[in-house]
């Protein structure tokens, strides 16, 4: 009993000295011991996480502190993203973000609403100036949540500088010195044959190594090739897959690739994607191969770009190793033969495709349909399929051929401009037509419609188009009965869906005055306030349109 005593102290006087970690910096939440589901340069599929995501035992409601006086400079409203967001300037020149709160401090909310009014949209993104909303030390502003895009309760937190474009990765900077001892893990390994003498390099994949410790056979590889890994950390106290911080790699105890997450900032973040390779399912693998188009080329270390050339038949040897941010490492080492039957080139899988180089435009038009994409728009020069897939059909509401553009295994920086005639559209729908992307199950997703000379144009990503035709007004159905009562918190629904060009404005009036809203995933949310009068009858309008003028309009009586 006396040593469950002693351990007990011991950790709350451990707990104790964490509380104002490097730089004088609070804890935000009052959770014992903390830990995190996601950590500083988690691969995320397109992009990297930025912050710490603080695990808030699976629940909303637990107090946010201001971890450093400071004042709230900005605060975000959005049923996506950060959710309800708020920023803090700081005196040392920093700047702390807390995303998905729950709500906010009751004086703060008002303001928030105040400025939802006056812009009638539930979205709101505004600055504020520092005698406003001024914060001590430790101050609550707000309660923890799972709003935006969050895929459950936690509070995700960021420490900024350099006016708020840089993220740093605050915990490898000791500003909480967190204990770390478990090493992260190399979970697969794959290997790329790669060729481009023509001037557009081809990749195939060659292998994909499950468990690269314990693999003892020798990987058949092409002459030039390059590597992609999969490694994840883990940390006491948490079971989420976290970041590892720097990845290495030697051939024959020479080292020729090196890459260090460190800080990234929002300005060359989005050249994430030259770092991963694409197409693979799973967990994002971080490549050797140092794309031309790629911004953060000046964080890796390689040699030729991170592809490896090997001139004989001799068998090599691939040592791989990975360390987080507390300098925990693990690796692993793989045998590698060239094997001069490997070939790259197919020319079967490139019919179909056209040759973009990464630094010029592409554009490429074909039966009325145009594709045209910017110079810097892909990571490196490449073969982009662009093939008539399907035929115009009518009757199946198809009025136009069917284009598929890219393949799953290329990432473009910005969308390209695609159009698609109209000719087998009616005259007297043309006011209707659409540009639709298909998708699974038969299913279809609006892409745009703006008009222009003969058809249709919208700013696409990869996929499979044609042009639609909606006529149909979007279906609104209140979730509840007319004249019924609401909850306490007055709050009630509409389920909101247009099966065709999609939702694309909406408007809810109480009353005839306009009331704040929100429209998330097929529903239209409503947000009665203390202006309305309680324990009356209120009528209740909403009118919602899609992007081809079709509109609904349905309104029924409320108690609150």
């Amino acid at each position: 009993m006396k040593r469950r005593l002693s351990i007990l102290f011991a950790l709350l006087i451990s707990f104790g000295a964490f509380a104002q970690g490097n730089g004088g910096y609070g804890w935000p939440l009052d959770i014992e011991p903390p830990s995190f589901s996601s950590t500083y340069g988690e691969l995320r599929h397109n992009h990297f996480h930025a912050g710490l995501d603080w695990r808030t035992n699976a629940r909303t409601g637990y107090e946010l502190h201001a971890i450093k006086e400071g004042y709230i400079c900005r605060i975000n409203v959005s049923p996506v993203g950060y959710g309800n967001a708020i920023y803090i300037n700081h005196p040392d020149g920093t700047m702390s973000v807390y995303g998905h709160m729950d709500r906010f401090r009751s004086d703060i909310a008002a303001r928030v609403r105040e400025e939802q009014y006056k812009n009638q949209r539930y979205r709101v993104d505004f600055e504020l100036d520092p005698s406003v909303f001024p914060l001590e030390k430790g101050e609550v502003f707000g309660w923890s949540g799972n709003t935006g895009s969050s895929g459950g309760p936690h509070l995700h937190m960021e420490i900024r500088r350099e006016g708020g474009d840089l993220p740093l990765n605050y915990l490898a900077s000791g500003a909480y010195p967190i204990k770390d001892t478990q090493k992260p893990s190399i979970n697969r390994v794959g290997f790329y044959a790669f060729e481009d003498s023509t001037g557009i390099p081809v990749v195939r994949r060659l292998q994909m190594i499950a468990g690269p410790e314990k693999f003892k056979g020798t990987v058949s590889v092409s002459e030039k090739f390059y590597v992609a890994i999969d490694a994840l950390d883990r940390m006491e106290g948490t079971n989420g897959r976290l970041a590892v911080e720097r990845y290495t790699v030697w051939l024959d105890n020479e080292k020729i690739f090196e890459f260090k997450v460190d800080d990234v900032p929002y300005s060359v973040g989005r050249y994430f994607t030259c770092l991963v390779q694409q197409g693979e399912k799973g967990h994002d693998l971080l490549k050797t191969w140092c794309v031309p188009n790629n911004g953060l080329a000046y964080k890796i270390n390689a040699v030729n770009d991170g592809i490896i050339t090997l001139e004989d038949d001799a068998v090599h040897t691939l040592k791989i190793a990975v360390a987080d941010c507390f300098g925990n490492s693990s690796g692993c080492s793989l045998q590698v033969k060239r094997n001069p039957a490997i070939k790259v080139y197919e020319p079967a899988a490139l019919e179909g495709t056209v040759a973009a180089v990464w630094y010029l435009p592409t554009v490429f038009s074909r039966d009325g349909m145009t594709m045209t994409m910017e110079p810097a728009s892909l990571n490196a020069s490449t073969y982009i399929k662009c093939e008539r897939t399907g035929f115009a059909d009518v009757a199946a509401g198809i009025y136009s051929d069917v284009w598929t553009i890219g393949n799953d295994d290329i990432h473009l920086q910005r969308p390209f401009a695609l159009r698609l005639e109209t000719s087998q559209v009616p005259e007297g729908l043309k006011d209707k037509a659409y540009i639709a992307r298909a998708g699974s199950g038969g299913a279809s997703s609006y892409a745009g419609n703006t008009a222009v000379e003969g058809g249709l144009q919208a700013r696409c990503r990869f996929g499979t188009y044609f042009v639609a035709v909606d006529t149909t007004a979007p279906v609104l159905h209140p979730r509840v009965l007319d004249g019924a009562s609401l909850p306490a918190n007055g709050r009630f629904s509409i389920e909101a869906e247009d099966a065709g060009s999609e939702i694309a404005t909406f408007n809810v009036l109480m009353d005839g005055e306009w009331i704040l809203s929100q429209f998330v995933k097929g529903r239209i949310q409503v947000y009665p306030d203390n202006s309305h009068k309680k324990n009356r009858k209120h009528r209740v309008e909403v009118t919602a349109e899609d992007h081809c003028g079709n509109a609904s309009h349905v309104s029924f009586s409320v108690i609150y």
